[in-house]
């Protein structure tokens, strides 16, 4: 199989990151043979490498396919999903990639660092599989949860939950619920307390004392 052969291969199956084993598979050629051909297509620059072992397509892979694809099960959330809904003011250097799995931190894939978070099993909620695409990407309530859960502060559009079409003011609730953590809900709380949903901010801590 050639290099237009094995790249159509990879385009026709929506592969946005692959092994070297995969390739092996594909290409139906010895390890030794596969290693080589994919060192001359890094070299003209039709894959990139996301870390030892493992590459994704450059074409045709942007950020949030790569970092989707790395571990199962995964979302990309906090700031990177706040980005990718347009409600957060900066312009994220990291991709975050939440996951039940552990995995080292991957640097400078595309200009970006690619930085994953362990959360528990109950807490993988929240997400879905954007359409056109290999990426799941947690709700905008959810990566508001997150980066609380996380205590990972980030910028927030100054008017998103003033803008009922882009924050779901019942979901950022029932997700900050369903997390079950003090620091959440209190979080939570106060911006929406912040950004006049004071009844619900108040309604969120009174269900959480009575539980």
């Amino acid at each position: 199989m050639q290099k237009a052969a094995f790249m159509a291969f990879l385009s026709d199956n929506r592969v946005p990151v692959f092994s070297i084993d995969d390739a092996v598979k594909i290409l139906h050629k010895p390890r030794s043979y596969v290693w080589l051909f994919l060192h001359r297509c890094m070299k003209k620059g039709s894959i990139g490498r996301v870390e030892r072992g493992r590459y994704y397509v450059s074409a045709r892979s942007n950020e949030y396919e790569i970092a989707s694809s790395i571990v199962q099960p995964s979302y990309i959330s906090m700031v990177s999903a706040l980005s990718y809904y347009g409600l957060t003011t900066q312009i994220p250097r990291i991709v975050y990639v939440v996951s039940t799995k552990r995995h080292r931190p991957i640097r400078n894939v595309q200009g970006l660092d690619i930085v994953f978070r362990k959360i528990k099993k109950p807490m993988m909620f929240g997400y879905s599989k954007k359409s056109g695409g290999n990426v799941f990407m947690a709700d905008p309530e959810k990566a508001i949860v997150d980066i609380f859960y996380f205590n990972d502060v980030n910028d927030l559009d100054e008017d998103a939950l003033k803008r009922p079409s882009r924050i779901d003011i019942d979901k950022l609730l029932m997700y900050a619920r369903k997390s079950g953590k003090k620091s959440v809900i209190m979080e939570v709380a106060k911006l929406l307390s912040d950004n006049g949903h004071a009844a619900q901010a108040k309604r969120l801590i009174m269900d959480h004392s009575n539980q």
